[in-house]
């Protein structure tokens, strides 16, 4: 048996605040005990096998930065194909274990390859968008920032009294990130998509709800906000696009809220009614690299920790929250389009959250 441990860690997936400090936490607890090395570029750098011990200094340097430039990201799915190639790579480099660090689609690689490899492989949840079972990193700094930018556009709006900002927010198929910056910004009006399945709305119904508004608050100034997801509620407003390695549509390509405000301007003619200009934006990508919020700080630390004891205790095929390492296997479903992958947690309608949300939503309208 080696004296010493050897953790490989990779991030992959998009950026979200707090990935260096988790490896600076694994960094931290294995001094003394073993080494932390780098896999860059995520899964692909796993199967090419680049790799490098990690050096005190470039950790120090980056473990409050926010960003995943430390050894960069990419969405690489793993494949039957490449498992040859990366059991060399854990053989070469004799890694007792591998820490995922990513969301979803990066906890259907760890779990797949836990079937494949007797090397430990844990999985840190990270992802903006909050789409998984266990909480994921990055959400608290990524939707502070975002509730920041929406407060500043309010006061824009106020400010001139002649543009309703119209911005899509990130999220992919869900939309707590839409639900959060909306219970903390307060804008006008936020759709959230999972409710417009629930409710089984059409493209005219929500077309309507929205100039129904319009009218009612009677301004020429506000903030409407959209997720992204909502194309996949209403399919009028998808675009042909092509998918990613993981069966995942480009929603953040998608001009979605364009789109649901042309069917608007539309309607409000036919109707004989002026709308406001609008001004469309979109908010996600300016928030994946901030640095994290001190909730951030904390909470990838106490994830930093659980995976070092999932590693201690000889886990493998685990995904790790602030309270112990679930089996990922629990997280899998059959998706029609996907395949066998950990399943995306929707908003739930039934949820305090959501409850607030709606019970303000009134006020929020024709209040500035």
């Amino acid at each position: 048996m080696k004296e010493k441990l050897r953790v490989g860690v990779l991030l992959s997936g998009g950026p979200a605040p707090g990935g260096h400090h988790v490896i600076a936490t694994l960094f931290d607890l294995l001094d003394g005990v073993g080494e932390l090395w780098g896999i860059e570029r995520g899964a692909e750098g796993l199967i090419e096998g680049a790799c490098r011990q990690l050096k005190k200094s470039e950790v120090d340097h980056y473990r409050h930065l926010g960003g995943f430039d430390l050894l960069k990201t990419r969405r690489k799915k793993i494949l039957p194909e490449d498992i040859p190639a990366i059991k060399k790579t854990i053989e070469k480099f004799h890694f007792d274990a591998l820490v995922f660090i990513g969301g979803d689609d990066t906890a259907t690689n760890a779990y797949k390859l836990s079937k494949e490899t007797s090397c430990q492989i844990i999985h840190v949840p990270k992802t903006i968008d909050y789409d998984l079972a266990v909480p994921s990193f990055g959400f608290d700094t990524a939707c502070s920032l975002m509730s920041q930018i929406i407060k500043n556009l309010k006061v824009d709006a106020l400010s001139t009294g002649k543009y309703v900002h119209v911005i899509k927010m990130m999220g992919r198929d869900t939309s707590h990130i839409t639900l959060e910056c909306a219970l903390r910004a307060e804008p006008n009006l936020a759709l959230i998509s999972e409710e417009i399945i629930a409710d089984r709305q059409t493209l005219d119904q929500v077309v309507d709800q929205i100039l129904s508004f319009l009218k009612k608050r009677d301004k020429k100034y506000g903030v409407i906000l959209i997720p992204e997801g909502i194309s996949l509620a209403i399919p009028e407003l998808a675009e042909d696009t092509e998918l990613d390695s993981h069966g995942n549509v480009d929603l953040s390509g998608m001009e979605s809220h364009v789109r649901l405000f042309q069917f608007v301007q539309k309607r409000a003619q036919k109707e004989g009614y002026k709308v406001p200009p609008f001004r469309f934006s979109s908010l996600g990508y300016e928030s994946r690299c901030q640095d994290p919020t001190p909730f951030d700080l904390a909470y990838t630390k106490k994830l930093g920790i659980r995976a070092f004891q999932a590693i201690l205790t000889k886990k493998s095929g685990v995904m790790v929250s602030e309270e112990k390492a679930h089996s990922i296997e629990e997280f899998m479903v059959q998706d029609p389009k996907r395949g066998h992958v950990v399943a995306k947690v929707a908003v739930d309608l039934n949820g305090q959250k959501f409850l607030t949300f709606k019970k303000g939503q009134t006020a929020c309208a024709y209040q500035d």
